[in-house]
């Protein structure tokens, strides 16, 4: 068997690369931002495609989701992960409409492309403060706390044209590597906003599924109480109803790989924050501990079945890859 891997524009399809090359798996390494990227797909003489989109820019974003639909869907070539699993991924909008579509709890979010909608929205809510989340971003880039409606009214008139000419957008801020903040100016967001209320969160979990094989653990704030990102986890058993919902939200969406991150409130209830079907697995070596042995809980005859071992090699790019292969082969 041979698979294709998607090269990906900074260079991180090298994860792939590393878990094909463990596995013993053929591969060949596949430009699709070359003019000639549809002359690249067609020949390949492979069985599918690992796919890990360029996600740090909305250009680039879009560029995966506009190749990916035609190399999926019209040239029916498989893809790991699937195309719904990728179309939500890095993209709040999206994602939103999908759990909003599905009766998926989440903390209630606002879109809007139009800025009267937006600005009678800011005037009329009543319990700030709200989030406002860029579209595109992870690890809390961008997402900033609006603490009242003269925040919320003053974004809004920043991002949305003015005089049917001009806006100013929004600019998300990353730190560098020497924690120095700098603007990704050529990322601008604008003409349309996200807000999405704040929850009183008792704890945040992290859930996974990828293949047959299901995890999680608690997220933990960082020292300016943002758990995205934080690189900080706590891996004590995970309740069962941690699990349920887990799996009850795979199973709606038909997921083989996805990271679910979810709000616990104060009453217990769920509301998942991210659905991200590309997710750092970078803390630890595994992804979830029962009574403090590392493994995986697997779901057999209506039963969670606890199975001890170290399954997230290679930052879990290799059970990736053996689930693709275990689909190309039915």
């Amino acid at each position: 068997m041979k698979l294709g891997v998607i090269k990906e524009i900074n260079n991180i399809h090298k994860d792939y690369i590393e878990a094909c090359e463990d596995l013993n798996i053929k591969y060949e390494l596949i430009d699709i931002t070359s003019k000639d990227w549809i002359k690249n797909i067609e020949q390949f003489d492979g069985d599918g495609f690992l796919v890990r989109p360029s996600c740090s820019k909305a250009i680039w974003k879009e560029m995966y989701d506009e190749k990916l639909y035609f190399i999926n869907k019209i040239l029916k070539y498989p893809i790991y992960p699937s195309y719904n699993e990728l179309f939500i991924y890095e993209n709040k909008r999206n994602m939103a409409y999908w759990l909003e579509a599905n009766n998926i709890p989440m903390p209630q979010t606002f879109v809007f492309y139009n800025k009267r909608e937006a600005l009678d929205f800011a005037v009329s809510y009543k319990n700030y403060p709200i989030f406002f989340k860029p579209n595109i971003g992870s690890g809390s880039l961008g997402i900033r706390l609006i603490k009242n409606q003269k925040e919320a009214i003053k974004l809004i008139e920043k991002m949305f044209t003015k005089w049917k000419f001009y806006n100013l957008g929004y600019t998300k801020w990353k730190k560098s590597k020497y924690k120095i903040p700098y603007p990704i100016m050529d990322d601008k967001q604008f003409n349309n906003i996200l807000f999405q209320e704040r929850i009183n969160v008792k704890h945040e979990w992290r859930g996974v599924k990828i293949g047959n094989s299901y995890f999680a653990h608690k997220k933990l704030p960082d020292t300016k109480g943002l758990r995205s990102g934080s690189g900080k986890a706590n891996y004590d058993t995970p309740p069962k109803a941690v699990m349920d919902f887990l799996k009850y939200v795979c199973d709606i969406g038909n997921f083989n790989s996805m990271n679910v991150d979810f709000f616990e409130d104060e009453h217990g209830a769920f509301f998942v924050n991210e659905l991200q079907t590309i997710f750092g697995s970078k803390i630890k070596p595994y992804q979830m501990c029962v009574n403090g042995t590392p493994g995986r809980y697997l779901y057999v005859e209506d039963k969670w079945i606890f199975e001890e071992g170290m399954f997230n090699k290679n930052n879990s790019w290799n059970l990736r890859v053996e689930d693709f292969l275990n689909q190309l082969k039915k």
